[in-house]
């Protein structure tokens, strides 16, 4: 109890309130800072998509070829894939959203005249039965964003949920070649986000926002802001670090004081 009464002494509260002061300020700007890494980022991504939707297509055989894997650098890449729809192999993807609603994914495969298939994300619809998930007939030319296959970690439904024929939780690799009854080797291992088709289907499902498939350029204009929230972080650690060791500091001073005091107080008088 003493030594509570001796911290609130008017010395003590100065170095409390200015603690207390100094880690508040710090964690709310570091949470400043941590808004502002996610504000320019979602800028940068936005200025490189647009920069990718404005370049010319490459033929996807370019950006992406059958057999091989999806490098990193053609990740938001602009490709343009001609062929025919293969409308009793599309897949729907269920519990993906667009404007807060819930829906589907539509993804139907596209053949080229050599029986390669790009996975071609169509849109999105908002019921399994709407007219739109029947692809176009006849050839079609479609420039899309080219992006990578899913993980399980990115179905919106239960991956061991049980889910209707032409279903599937996540498109993941896996599932494009037991999905697909084409050999492997034909079967292109990345996704074509549709951004216009050609010739214009008369019922087409909605747009997936493709900006989302490209990555921010790898700048430091966002992580200077991550730098600093962690920087503030440190800065309100160390201030409780140096409240710790000045009140440790304190107590350590007081004992000896404390003790002469009672020896002073139980020697007997001269």
């Amino acid at each position: 109890m003493r030594l509570v009464l001796w911290l609130l002494a008017p010395r003590w509260l100065l170095l409390h309130v200015a603690t207390v002061a100094a880690v508040a300020g710090a964690l709310l700007l570091g949470q400043w800072q941590m808004r502002s890494y996610a504000e320019q980022e979602q800028r940068d991504r936005d200025a490189a998509a647009a920069a990718a939707l404005q370049a010319e297509p490459e033929p996807v055989d370019a950006v992406v070829p059958v057999g091989r894997a999806l490098l990193a650098s053609s990740l938001g890449a602009l490709a343009t894939a001609t062929g025919r729809y293969e409308a009793e192999q599309t897949l729907l993807l269920p519990g993906r959203e667009l404007d807060g609603q819930d829906g589907y994914h539509v993804v139907t495969p596209l053949l080229d005249g050599t029986g390669r298939a790009t996975p071609v994300v169509r849109g999105w619809v908002a019921t399994p039965d709407d007219p739109a998930v029947e692809p176009p007939p006849g050839t079609v030319e479609v420039v899309g964003v080219v992006t990578g296959t899913e993980s399980d970690r990115d179905a919106a439904s239960d991956p061991r949920q049980e889910l209707p024929d032409g279903q599937v939780p996540a498109l993941t690799t896996p599932v494009l070649f037991t999905s697909y009854p084409y050999p492997p080797g034909q079967v292109r291992q990345a996704l074509v986000v549709a951004v216009t088709e050609q010739p214009a289907p008369a019922a087409a499902p909605d747009r997936v926002p493709a900006l989302e498939a490209v990555s921010p350029p790898g700048g430091v204009s966002a992580w200077r802001h991550l730098s600093y929230a962690w920087q503030w972080w440190l800065f309100a650690a160390a201030a409780i670090v140096f409240w710790v060791a000045f009140v440790r500091a304190g107590v350590r001073d007081r004992r000896p004081a404390r003790a002469e005091d009672a020896a002073d107080a139980v020697a007997p008088p001269r």
